[in-house]
């Protein structure tokens, strides 16, 4: 049983694109808001390389929470400007709006989801004041947020079609999230 009301929703931290997560606001955006990161679209794994598979996306240590190398940031641990209190706080049947920033100039074919972790000796690794996770928890945290995917189907009066880039047969012909309107 989850004895905090904190799971946490994450946008797939190591999507080859550039975007984050402005509301509820991510780790990125607080610290981007502080005026201390100028790029919080810049947490994503570099070098950048086309997805050879949409489900396998490479943790490392960008985890679920963003590294950003342009400023030597790794959001996986609390910093001063975030993570060492909520953000906003969600009960069960809640309905959740949420916004998210995609550069389109950083574009890499990369796909979104929206995800919950429910395990929450995991999700209390990245809200530890001082202690940054290791590769082997940042991927076990992988493992849970993909247990826990919010389908886009799954939600009532949403319109999910194929991506019109994409053809029958190929790893991007999927009606997800990156489809929906």
């Amino acid at each position: 049983m989850l004895s905090k009301v904190v799971p946490v929703l994450a946008l797939a931290a190591s999507a080859y694109a550039h975007g984050y997560l402005s509301s509820p606001m991510s780790r990125t955006g607080l610290n981007a808001q502080s005026g201390a990161d100028t790029c919080p679209e810049c947490t994503i794994l570099e070098p950048v390389t086309a997805w050879p598979d949409l489900d396998a996306a490479a943790v490392g240590r960008s985890g679920p929470c963003g590294y950003n190398a342009r400023v030597s940031v790794d959001y996986n641990q609390p910093g001063p400007r975030w993570g060492s209190q909520p953000v906003i706080t969600y009960k069960a049947g809640d309905v959740v709006d949420v916004q998210w920033c995609l550069d389109a100039n950083g574009d890499h074919g990369g796909m979104f989801s929206y995800r919950i972790c429910q395990n929450q000796a995991i999700v209390d690794k990245f809200l530890t004041p001082g202690y940054l996770p290791t590769e082997a928890e940042k991927q076990a945290a992988e493992k849970c947020f993909e247990a826990g995917e919010l389908k886009c189907t799954d939600v009532p009066g949403q319109t999910c079609g194929y991506n019109p880039d994409c053809q029958v047969g190929q790893a991007c012909y999927r009606n997800d999230w990156f489809t929906c309107t």
